[in-house]
């Protein structure tokens, strides 16, 4: 019995965790390439095409963007047949997950998605209880700058930016900044 009960609850808490998850960001834009980047799959729905032109570079018509086929490329020498996704922020805002589809076939299935970062900020303030430093702070690593830069931009030492990057840690219960980011844009679940 005490199986089935850790089996519901696993359930439960991924279900409420997608749900969280779509409701942050929206939900992701879906398709299927081979390794040639050639789409034999997608969503068609409107948003897709507008959110596929911001990451456009050189590829077109049926194709995927180069730089999402990077990222297929990665991940097939990376985790070969299965394993986790291959997760990526591109353009700042545009995330991309690809894993390798179970079958017979070489196909990959890739999930697009913008993050909403007004909203996203403003939730973690909410949850976190972050200073206006914190979420200023907490931004500027989202975006992947460096403690210097963030010094240098807003102001003050480097000692504070690591003294405020310690209390985000502390407050959102991460190891290190890729924790912390992945953490507040949705992409783990919170262990609380």
């Amino acid at each position: 019995m005490d199986g089935i009960a850790a089996l519901s609850r696993a359930h439960r808490d991924a279900s409420s965790f997608a749900l969280s998850h779509a409701r942050q960001h929206g939900t992701p834009f879906v398709l299927l390439v081979d390794p040639a980047g050639v789409i034999h799959a997608a969503d068609r729905r409107e948003g897709w095409r507008l959110l596929v032109q911001t990451v456009q570079n050189g590829s077109g018509g049926e194709r995927i963007p180069n730089s999402i086929l990077r990222l297929v490329e990665k991940h097939s020498r990376l985790r070969g047949d299965g394993g986790a996704a291959t997760i990526t922020l591109l353009d700042g805002d545009v995330v991309v997950a690809v894993v390798t589809l179970d079958g017979p076939w070489d196909l990959f299935a890739c999930s697009v998605v913008q993050v909403k970062r007004e909203q996203t900020m403003a939730a973690a303030r909410r949850r976190y209880e972050l200073t206006n430093r914190e979420t200023e702070l907490l931004e500027r690593i989202l975006r992947g700058d460096q403690s210097a830069d963030i010094g240098r931009d807003l102001m003050i030492s480097l000692a504070t930016v690591e003294w405020h990057t310690k209390r985000l840690l502390v407050k959102t219960a991460s190891q290190n900044r890729t924790q912390m980011a992945a953490r507040v844009l949705g992409w783990v679940c919170d262990t609380d």
